[in-house]
């Protein structure tokens, strides 16, 4: 189930006799706290920052406010509530959010989880994602990916042998295997997996880690075509007392167990952009209300046959669609130039040849009046400076 509304959990702890429970996000050690993400304990710990052999999910993970979110597909991202709402990095371009869209999932007591989703305003060029379709099962083979830190120097506490965290942070991959499912954390159904000593791990296993800051990065299952989404990294277990920025053997961490919530999630990241409640083109429609929408089974709320209304810049002057580009009355206006503009009409005004904004040079702007240079623009202030001048040095030699 799911529900539709704003703001962030607090940061909170849980205790499991000496295991403090974290959320991958910011405080202390003994809180949730600031950092990142997958640590692997496989050669020098720098790699794993491509994709893996047939893993096509690493580009969809992207970077919210230093912690991380998974792009799906159809413009929706999942993440966590306590990453919560806001513009996500994907492949070095910045998304912004969709406003109105955040939907918070609930269990099927209604009682919140901490899995959000939110639409994006521009969808990116990657590729969809398919959700896990079955129940998680035991010792299945995970890949783990997340904002992470290179590791740091081995360490050894209490005889439990591990790692430091180094400086600085990259999208990195690990592998892990789940060893416990059917878990609630933080109110949400979820699985668990161990950060475990393997000296000599198979050809493309690295064991790993997560850290505080990897909440909503990527837990998938299978590779290829066979590849699912399977869960959304949630929070890490640690003694109370390990020393700060460590990772040790026996840690533990958790993810958002998604196939309990398919069918919500599901329900909304495919439902139709004319039968979402949303304002998908930021034209102050909605649905049926939209001229873009044929009807509620309309993938688009753009309309390929309006000019103020297709995503395009007809008139190429650097706005498109209705409300962005002046020349459009409305979403419905068939036409991007405004007649009552001359820097956006269409037509050669001025007889220079040359029209509209941003050909002509009269032209500051497409809501120009007139193609000629305005009165105040620097042409005009520079010639009547010099001619005020002149004047004033015949007045001063009669």
């Amino acid at each position: 189930m799911r529900d539709r509304r704003a703001g962030r959990d607090a940061c909170g702890v849980r205790r499991a006799g000496r295991l403090a429970l974290l959320m991958l996000l910011g405080c202390a050690l003994i809180g949730p706290h600031a950092a990142s993400a997958v640590l692997i304990a496989t050669g020098d710990g720098t790699g794993n920052t491509t994709a893996p052999p047939d893993q096509p999910g690493f580009s969809n993970v992207g970077i919210i406010a230093g912690l991380c979110g998974v792009y799906v597909r159809n413009g929706w991202v999942l993440t966590t509530s306590h990453v919560g709402e806001g513009a996500i990095e994907l492949g070095g371009i910045v998304y912004d959010t969709l406003p109105g869209s955040m939907t918070r999932f609930t269990n099927i007591d209604g009682k919140p989880t901490d899995l959000i989703a939110f639409k994006l305003a521009e969808r990116p060029p990657l590729p969809d994602l398919v959700i896990a379709d079955g129940p998680m099962a035991e010792n299945t083979l995970l890949t783990l990916i997340g904002n992470g830190r290179e590791r740091g120097a081995p360490t050894t506490w209490m005889g439990l042998d591990g790692w430091t965290w180094g400086a600085g942070r990259t999208m990195r991959w690990g592998t892990n295997v789940v060893s416990r499912t059917d878990v609630s954390v933080f109110g949400t159904r979820s699985f668990r997996f161990d950060f475990d000593d393997i000296p000599s791990p198979a050809t493309g296993k690295h064991e790993a880690d997560i850290i505080p800051g990897d909440s909503g990065g990527a837990a998938f299952s299978g590779s290829g075509i066979d590849a699912r989404l399977a869960g959304i990294l949630l929070a890490r277990s640690a003694s109370g007392s390990q020393p700060p920025s460590t990772s040790l053997y026996t840690n533990k961490g958790f993810a958002v167990d998604l196939f309990p919530y398919r069918d919500d999630i599901l329900a909304l990241i495919d439902a139709p952009d004319c039968n979402n409640g949303l304002d998908d083109d930021l034209d102050g429609l909605v649905d049926a209300e939209d001229p873009g929408c044929t009807d509620a089974n309309d993938l688009d709320e753009r309309s390929v046959d309006a000019a103020c209304d297709n995503g395009f810049d007809d008139d190429g002057d650097g706005l498109s669609d209705f409300p962005d580009d002046p020349g459009c009355s409305d979403a419905a206006d068939e036409d991007e130039r405004g007649a009552s503009f001359e820097c956006d009409n269409g037509l050669d005004d001025d007889g220079d040849l040359l029209f509209d904004y941003p050909d002509d040079d009269g032209c500051l702007h497409p809501t120009g009046l007139v193609e000629a240079p305005e009165p105040s623009s620097p042409l005009m202030i520079t010639s009547g400076a010099l001619a005020l001048a002149a004047l004033r040095r015949r007045r001063a030699c009669a």
